[in-house]
């Protein structure tokens, strides 16, 4: 990612220079007003053109690993934040830029190798955060690899279009903070110069409203509507009739002789668990000494896909989406990451989607004490025919409260995706 090094490299550089102190002991910050254009990065990937860089991302099936490139997409993300809060001035306070969270990834992956072409801007501030908009998309063979190196900018009215060629769409939440003090920071405020860039900014705007509506309606702040509750009956109905030996009889509305197998299209919430744990080293940091946030990112995406191959008994699964995964803590190197994945929600033969969660927990090796860090959430789709996707069946009250949460975000996902593509992709004729 040679752009996104550059920028990283020449930002970080002037951030280094400058020693840790008070804000006092420094100039104001003085804000200068920037455009979409202004922190716009893209970085080149020539996957079909370079046997050595294939070579480092290729998966066992022979696609490119969607991990790696969360990865990429994280340090991406950081580049264009940096971008945009540089004032240019070597004598303002230096500046940390963190990752927030990540709203919402979508994928339309290729299943052949291609080069691909990664861009981003900045698409929306509040008072201290940035949301990044990122997009991946193929490019030819006859890409001139060279004119990207000197390209820095790009035109107003090409601010977020999604073409034909798009395989991707993801933003980022990111926060700057006083590298001294750790509180936030203001950040240069963004202006808008052609419709595209009000579009987007609209777009980006109406998306934080979904944001906050969705959080208001979770499940841990409002019981379950009406419709809810009686498909929370018909999961228990469904439940009572088949035999489960690890059951305490006292509470079983039913003889235990009166009971029929779990059928084979039917698995128990539970059956579906799977973990990993990891010991954080310091080729994983970023400058802060934290673990990247796109490391986590991969180690969740790949033990969810682990978790989706053995559940359907097949390599044939895709990610279609992440949803929005909030970074609550610092991972620290030393620590020990341990990974919990489980599939969620699948409505079974015919359809084809998993919802899979992967809870991230930090275990302090001197106390043993345990912090969730992070909550996954992907959206797979199994892509073998031959394969009858078995349906998820939850036996206690917080597992229904998963799978009920489960089916929100499958509903929400289709709604966010075909949105996405409604808003950003009009110039293209519905094409993607």
């Amino acid at each position: 990612m040679r752009r996104t090094r550059f920028w990283m490299d020449k930002i970080m550089e002037r951030e280094n220079l400058k020693p840790l102190g008070p804000p006092t002991a420094f100039k104001d910050r003085i804000l200068v007003k920037k455009t979409m254009s202004d922190s716009y990065i893209e970085e080149f990937l020539p996957f079909k053109s370079s046997p050595a860089l294939l070579d480092e991302y290729i998966f066992a099936d022979g696609r490119i690993r969607t991990g790696k490139l969360l990865e990429d997409l994280d340090s991406l993300a950081g580049a264009i934040a940096y971008k945009h809060v540089d004032t240019g001035d070597p004598d303002a306070p230096p500046t940390t830029i963190v990752t927030a969270s990540v709203d919402r990834l979508d994928l339309m992956m290729p299943d052949a190798v291609e080069n691909y072409k990664l861009s981003g801007h900045v698409s929306y501030v509040g008072n201290s955060s940035m949301e990044i908009f990122i997009k991946a998309e193929t490019v030819g063979e006859d890409y001139d690899m060279r004119d990207n190196e000197a390209k820095t900018v790009i035109k107003p009215e090409d601010i977020g279009m999604l073409g034909p060629n798009t395989i991707l769409a993801t933003r980022f939440t990111m926060v700057a903070l006083d590298s001294y003090t750790n509180k936030p920071i203001s950040v240069n405020p963004l202006i808008t110069t052609s419709s595209a860039e009000r579009r987007m900014f609209e777009f980006a705007k109406a998306n934080k409203r979904r944001k906050q509506k969705t959080a208001d309606n979770a499940l841990t702040r409002q019981p379950p509507t009406p419709d809810e509750r009686l498909a929370i009956h018909d999961i228990f109905l469904q439940y009572s009739q088949y035999c489960d030996t690890s059951e305490d009889t006292f509470t079983s509305t039913t003889l235990p002789d009166g009971r029929m197998p779990l059928p084979e299209n039917l698995i128990w919430m539970s059956d579906t668990r799977l973990q990993s744990n990891f010991l954080m080293q310091p080729q994983d940091r970023n400058i802060h000494n934290n673990i990247f946030g796109g490391y986590l990112m991969r180690r969740a995406y790949e033990l969810a896909y682990a978790e989706a191959a053995l559940f359907t008994n097949t390599p044939g699964n895709n990610l279609l989406a992440m949803d929005q995964v909030i970074f609550r803590k610092p991972v620290h190197v030393g620590a020990v990451l341990n990974l919990k994945a489980g599939v969620v929600h699948a409505e079974g033969y015919p359809h084809r989607t998993l919802q899979l969660r992967v809870v991230a927990q930090v275990i302090d090796i001197h106390s043993g004490k345990r912090e969730t860090t992070n909550v996954f959430y992907f959206t797979m789709a199994c892509t073998d025919d031959a394969v009858k996707v078995k349906r998820v069946l939850p036996r206690t009250y917080a597992e229904t409260m998963l799978w009920l949460a489960g089916h929100r975000r499958r509903i929400q996902g289709i709604k966010a995706r075909q949105l996405l593509l409604d808003e950003l992709s009009d110039h293209y004729h519905g094409k993607l």
